[in-house]
């Protein structure tokens, strides 16, 4: 058939074909839409009375019939055990009663949610917890029923609270990920920050601590600041973050470690804690010795940070006494304190450099105000007594630690004449023989500190 012969059919055909009209909306989206409207707020699924439970439980008690109670009742009073609302594991009636009528009961689901508060609320010298610990051993190991469980306990005894913590803690040593190896021992979700995890992070840190003693290693660094980074802000391992300080600090009260692990620890800190010269607040849980440790490391960066910056916005020649003199202070380990403050050119050279080498310290400095753009000041602490000593041709300038003139550290700007008002003892930068016998005769005499010739002058 030819197609002007089909075309003619087509023409005295009655039905011509169309094309089907696809609807507007799919019958999907209209069924979202509708259900979107009915559940427009949350709603709890069977919610739990536990002000009625609670009732319900210490009525049972004293007339012992906990185990009549219904199982749904008995699966949601591992909730109330250790609630501070509720603490019915202060009553010890109740949880003999209760533990009897779970052993009757046999109900998977119950024993798992009390396994969930045993984690939750874990504490290895609470006889409550012993107690519960004790009862979900022999549970777990009833042929078949709770076999991760029963296999966790025989690994770490984690229903044993004296060993649990250190030995979970000994299986996170061959991971960088201490909370994918929690999960592993079923502490997941908020399981993963606090109770039984929270004792497994300071037993790590007591094991990191002496073996950063012992041999300091960037890969021991490297598992405290994981461990440090597992929970955020608004989780309860924050309140550990001393610990890791402690853990990353304390072995290094009479020793320095290499400037690589150093630096990765002093900026860690830097970030995690804070800046102890600024905010003190953030360091009130770790030992003060700790907190020493780290601030005796930003002197002694501070100064090399002050003096980086200065070797680029002023003449060179006039820090190398300066630089000779204040880094013998900063290695007899007196100088307590130090704090930069730049001009707009030192500011920019310092962002310059921090944004170059990560190096977090570069990006902590005050700014200086009406003073030249390429004019610094140097603050330190020594014994009492705050030093004040400037680029170029400033002069070097010391008061009382007391005295109300004396400048603050860790404040975010100067006015230039602030840090030049009332100094007990002022000197300008003479040849060498000069400025730094008078310094040192003056600073030795307020703090008995002592340095000879040979260690403050230019080597």
């Amino acid at each position: 058939m030819r197609l002007r012969e089909r075309l003619g059919q087509l023409r005295g055909a009655r039905r011509i074909l169309r094309l089907p009209k696809a609807p507007t909306k799919l019958h999907i989206d209209g069924a979202y839409d509708r259900a979107s409207e009915k559940y427009k707020e949350s709603r709890s699924v069977n919610e739990v009375d536990y002000d009625a439970l609670v009732a319900r439980l210490r009525s049972a008690t004293l007339s012992r019939t906990v185990a009549g109670l219904s199982p749904r009742d008995l699966r949601y009073a591992a909730n109330c055990l250790f609630d501070p609302r509720y603490s019915m594991a202060q009553d010890r009636e109740f949880i003999e009663q209760y533990l009897g009528a779970l052993r009757l009961l046999r109900n998977r689901m119950a024993i798992r949610r009390l396994i969930y508060n045993y984690c939750r609320y874990f504490d290895p010298v609470d006889s409550r917890i012993a107690r519960l610990g004790q009862f979900l051993e022999e549970e777990v190991s009833k042929a078949g029923t709770h076999r991760l469980w029963s296999e966790r306990q025989r690994l770490v005894g984690i229903f044993s609270p004296k060993r649990a913590p250190r030995e979970i803690a000994e299986h996170t040593f061959a991971t960088s990920s201490p909370r994918e190896k929690l999960g592993e021992f079923g502490l997941t979700g908020p399981l993963a920050v606090e109770g039984l995890s929270a004792y497994v992070l300071l037993s790590a840190l007591e094991v990191i601590q002496a073996r950063l003693s012992r041999i300091p290693s960037l890969e021991d660094v490297d598992r405290a600041i994981a461990w440090g980074r597992l929970g955020g802000i608004e989780t309860p391992f924050f309140k550990y973050r001393g610990a890791v300080a402690n853990a990353l600090l304390l072995p290094f009260i009479d020793v320095e470690p290499d400037q690589l692990l150093r630096l990765k620890i002093q900026n860690f800190l830097l970030d995690d804690l804070g800046d102890p010269r600024i905010d003190r607040s953030s360091w009130v849980t770790t030992d003060e010795t700790a907190r020493a440790v780290l601030i005796r490391w930003l002197a002694q960066a501070t100064l090399e940070q002050f003096l980086r910056v200065v070797d680029r916005v002023a003449p060179r020649h006039q820090w190398d006494d300066r630089r000779a003199f204040w880094g013998a202070y900063v290695e007899k380990q007196v100088v307590s304190n130090a704090w930069v403050a730049f001009g707009v050119d030192g500011a920019r050279v310092a962002r310059q450099i921090s944004e170059s080498t990560s190096d977090t310290l570069m990006r902590r400095f005050a700014s200086l105000r009406e003073a030249s753009s390429d004019h610094a000041v140097l603050l330190l602490s020594i014994g009492d007594l705050v030093v004040a000593d400037w680029s170029h041709n400033g002069k070097l300038r010391v008061w009382r630690s007391g005295d109300r003139s004396a400048p603050q550290f860790g404040l975010p700007s100067y006015v230039a004449n602030q840090l030049r008002v009332g100094p007990d003892f002022e000197t300008p930068h003479l040849p060498p023989g000069g400025w730094q016998s008078r310094a040192e005769a003056y600073i030795r005499r307020h703090t008995g500190i002592r340095l000879s010739e040979s260690e403050f002058l230019p080597r």
